[in-house]
Formats: structure tokens, sequence, C-alpha cells
């Protein structure tokens, strides 16, 4: 185990003095213009406007492979891409100079970063110095390292990043030369050429061993951001990985391939707390570390990531995504997706490890529902409070198959009583409408059986009896307020819906309610005083109805 190279070396130096390689596994390209882009950006200008000797971009540390004669990139391909891509940018315009002003300059400039920095490619030769991983490599090459015009059409969202970072310093950069008159605009753009590669600097690390490479990177991000926490867990995985590494990064990258859109950390943190004891963020990468300690491991804990992924994605993102056979199931997700609950996802992903089929899936997620419609939408409890008590449940599920009987046993033992719910449920406000729809729908549904409300809240629509603009309403400030978002107060209207009777007062609305399909809005046409007594006694009679739609299983 050794480091071969530690020092401290210009942009420039950094990359003319090897070709590098960004592992397959790697994330793809993730500045976001608007952010690391343009603090980028900013440093460069800093430095030449205060005529700094040098400004730190960061961190290299590389792994050079000894099979392949390859030096892989481990920490710093985010800085070291877009350190190429301002190169490119740079290329282009020292060309466009020489070819507006003939100035043979410009021109040596364009082959001195064509060939020395960036490097030539053909269909018969490949002598780029800088080579991206698989997801980008193709499109990195043509469009930045070959100056290929961008296509009109970019799929991928890391490309988007790619040509943004690009388009941005173009930007930049053309704005300030057209600024200055043509003659100087050479010495301009050369000023900012020179402070980039003699004046950004790297500290450059290399080692021939990559668990080392690993600890190194370790090391360096001990105070990492929060975004460098899957990588730490990605990285200990492959370094423990040892002769299954292949195995394990390419498990790896179609894990984060099919992961678009999805927090990697939130993931892996929700299978942990799915199958070990709880963790929280802060803890998760110290707790895998002692878990995982030998390749076996790493390969089995990478393989239960890709397994368990598409389940995690229906419940983090129901609305698009699809899973299981029954429809019913993703409808109960989708439900819990609705009223913010996420704290009971480890228990549906143990569930799913462990065998069970759907329709004991569907039967502990109908009772989640139950529970946290009773606990958190109506009894107001916050949510997070009760991701111990799903975690603990879907441990003794890994450990012990439980079953559903004693899965819903261990929910009762939280999930607030009868009583409770009664008293919580009629003096309950619900100001967000999406949850507020869903509730008086639900219990619309169980009223009149025959007929089912659209699920879709955009189909559906919902009515303070007493309007949120009082307008005619004789009704004090302070009554308004208390009794305008109670559950008494709302119902639903389908297509009947009409702006013009939502201001109007309770006996001239009552033609609309009475030609409502929905049971409960029809009743309210032969009610011809609203008052806070009514909407008690409104309330009141909804529990009676709730508690069945939602019991204490």
């Amino acid at each position: 185990m050794t480091i071969k190279s530690y020092n401290f070396y210009s942009v420039e130096k950094y990359l003319m003095s090897n070709t590098y390689y960004v592992p397959d596994y790697q994330r793809e390209y993730s500045w976001v213009t608007e952010e690391q882009v343009q603090d980028f950006w900013v440093d460069l200008t800093d430095l030449i406007l205060h005529e700094r000797e040098n400004h730190f971009l960061g961190q290299i540390v590389v792994h050079e492979d000894m099979e392949t004669r390859r030096k892989y990139i481990i920490d710093g391909q985010q800085r070291s891409s877009t350190s190429v891509i301002f190169m490119s940018v740079l290329l282009s315009l020292f060309d466009e100079l020489c070819k507006e002003t003939g100035k043979e300059a410009a021109r040596n400039k364009v082959e001195d970063i064509r060939i020395q920095i960036i490097g030539r490619w053909s269909e018969e030769e490949n002598d780029l110095k800088f080579h991206m991983g698989k997801i980008d490599n193709e499109f990195f090459r043509n469009y930045i390292q070959r100056s290929q015009p961008f296509p009109e059409v970019i799929g991928e969202s890391s490309h988007k990043r790619i040509q943004s970072a690009y388009n941005f310093f173009y930007k930049q950069l053309h704005s300030i030369l057209e600024k200055v008159p043509i003659d100087e605009r050479y010495d301009t753009l050369v000023t900012y050429y020179r402070a980039f590669k003699d004046r950004f600097t790297v500290m450059y690390v290399e080692t021939d061993d990559m668990n080392e490479a690993f600890i190194i990177f370790e090391t360096l991000n001990a105070r990492g951001k929060e975004l460098e926490t899957a990588d730490l867990l990605k990285n200990h995985l492959f370094k423990i990985a040892a002769s299954q590494i292949n195995d394990v990064k390419n498990k790896w990258l179609c894990m984060q391939n099919q992961a678009e859109g999805i927090e990697l950390t939130k993931y892996i943190r929700t299978y942990w707390n799915a199958n070990y004891p709880f963790t929280r963020e802060r803890e998760l990468y110290k707790h895998l570390k002692r878990h995982v300690t030998n390749s076996a491991a790493s390969i089995q804990f990478t393989n239960q990531l890709v397994h368990n992924l598409d389940v995690y994605k229906v419940l983090v993102d129901p609305q698009n995504e699809s899973f299981f056979a029954d429809k019913e199931v993703e409808m109960y997700i989708r439900n819990l997706k609705m009223l913010s609950a996420s704290t009971y996802y480890p228990l549906i992903l143990a569930m799913y490890n462990k065998g069970y089929d759907e329709a004991q899936i569907k039967e502990v997620l109908k009772a989640i529902e139950s529970f946290i419609v009773r606990n958190c939408v109506i009894a107001g409890r916050v949510a997070n409070k009760y991701e111990l008590t799903f975690s603990k449940i879907a441990q003794q599920v890994s450990d012990k198959q439980l079953s559903v009987c004693d899965i819903l046993g261990e929910m009762r033992v939280d999930v607030i009583t009868d009583e409770e719910f009664e008293s919580y449920f009629v003096i309950a406000n619900i100001k967000s409408a999406p949850v507020a729809k869903f509730i008086l729908r639900k219990i619309a549904d169980y009223e009149q059986k025959e007929l089912i409300i659209n699920p879709s809240n955009k189909d559906i629509h919902l009515e303070h009896i007493m309007p949120k603009k009082l307008g005619k309403w004789d009704v004090s400030e302070e009554q308004h307020q208390k009794y305008l978002h109670r559950i008494g107060n709302l119902t639903l209207l389908a297509d009947e819906y009409n702006t013009s009777i939502k201001n109007k007062l309770i006996y001239e609305k009552s033609e609309t309610y009475r030609v409502s399909k929905i049971e409960m809005t029809k009743k309210l046409a032969n009610v011809h005083e609203w008052s806070a007594s009514t909407i008690e006694e409104r309330q009141r009679e909804l529990f009676d109805i709730a508690k069945r739609v939602w019991p204490a299983f």
C-alpha cells in the first residue's frame, strides 16, 4: 500500500500530466449551473479582480490500476470535468478570435489547448486526456472535447447539465470580450486563460492501491457535505469487495441508473432501517461500515439495494411508478403519499424482502392509512414520531417474519383509541385542500357504496359551506376563523360545481346541492341555516362514518 504521488499542481499541470478515467460506477456529471458552476466562475473572476496569487480548486484522489495501467479519479471528477469544459470554451473563443482577426497567437492557443490539455480523437486513435464514465463519455467526447455543435434534443439530465455549464462559461466570456475593442480581445481572453491554468491549483494524491485511495477519499471528506454520504457508502462497499469489485460496481451502476430522481442516501437508509437496528442519517455510514466487512457482505448488500429499488420508487412516486399487480396496493400507497406519510417505508420493504404476498401487504397498508389518518391528520401528532415505531416493526419482520396479525398488533400499541379519535375529530380543522378532499371522499364512498367518487383531486371540488369570503354572511370574524376549515363545514362537489355559488348564503346554494350525485352534499339541500352548532352537529355525524372507514384495526 503506497502513495505514489502527492503534490499541489496547477490545473494545467494536472490535466497535462496524465490520461485520466472516471470509473463507470461514479456519478454522472452533477454540477448545477446556478450553484457549483457559477461558484467556479465567481472564484475565477475574484482571482483576477483582486490579483490573488492562486485559488485552491480542491483535491484530486487518483487510483492507478496496476493491471490496466489506467489512472482512475476516485475523488474530484466534477471539478476535473468542469475544468475540461472551461478549457473547451476557451479553445472555441480563441478559435473564433483567430478566424476574426487572423492573429497567429490565438491559433497557437487553440493548438496548445487541443494537443496538450484536451487531446485529440479520431476513429483510428484516441489521445484524449480525460475520459468520463459510461453515461457521459460519448456525449462529453463529441460535444466538449471534439467541439461538435450540441444536438437540438438532449435526453439525459447529466448531458443537459454539461451543455448548461458550457453555455454559461461561453456566455460570460463572450460578453466580456464584446465590451472591449477587437484589438484587445486576445489579451483579455489570455488573462482568463492564464489565471485559470496557472493559478487554479489542486491537491493531487495518487496511489496504486484501491483501498488506500478510498481511505484517502474518506479522510479528506470526513467533514463531508450531505451529498457525499451516498458516495462514502458506495466507496466502502467497493473497498471491501476485494476480488468481487467488478460485480459490486456493476450492481451499483445498475441501481444508480435506475434511481433517476431518487436520493440515494435516503433510499439506503430506508433499506437499512427495514433490516437492521434503526439509525439516523448521520450515523448510517458508521453502522454500515461495521456491518459490511467482507466481499460476500458487500455483494449481498448491493444486490439487496438493486432488488428493493423498484418497490421503493413506487413508495416515493406512486403517481409515476408502478410495481404491484394488485392496483389496490398502489392506491393505498398513493393515499399515503397524499397524506405526506413516509415513515412506514421500511415496513413495506421488509415485507417485500420476506416474501409476503400482495394481499398481506395491502392489509398492512390499509392499517397504516388508518394509523396516519387517526394519529397524524386528525390528532395532529408529528409523523416523524413514528419513524422509530415502523422501523422496529420492520426489523422484527426481517428477523422473525411476523404474521400480519402480529404486525397489526405491534402497530395497535401506538394508534389512538376510538375515544381519542372522536375527541380530536369533532373539533378537527383541515386546511390542506387535497387532504380535506381525501377525507371527505373516503367518507362519502363508504356512505354510498354504489357510487365511488372520482379519486382524482383535479376532478372533485372542495366546497366551504360557510365560504372563505363572507359576503352577506352574518358571522363574526372570530367565528369565521374558528369554523371555516372545520370538517363539518366542508363538502364535495363534482360536475355540479359552480363558482358563482361559492360565496352565497346556504339557502341560495340549495339547488346546486340538491342535484349533486354525492349523498353528503345532497343532504345539505334541506338545510336553510348554517351556524356553529350545525357545523359541530354535522362533524359528529361524519365521525360516525370515519371511525368505520379508519378503524383501530
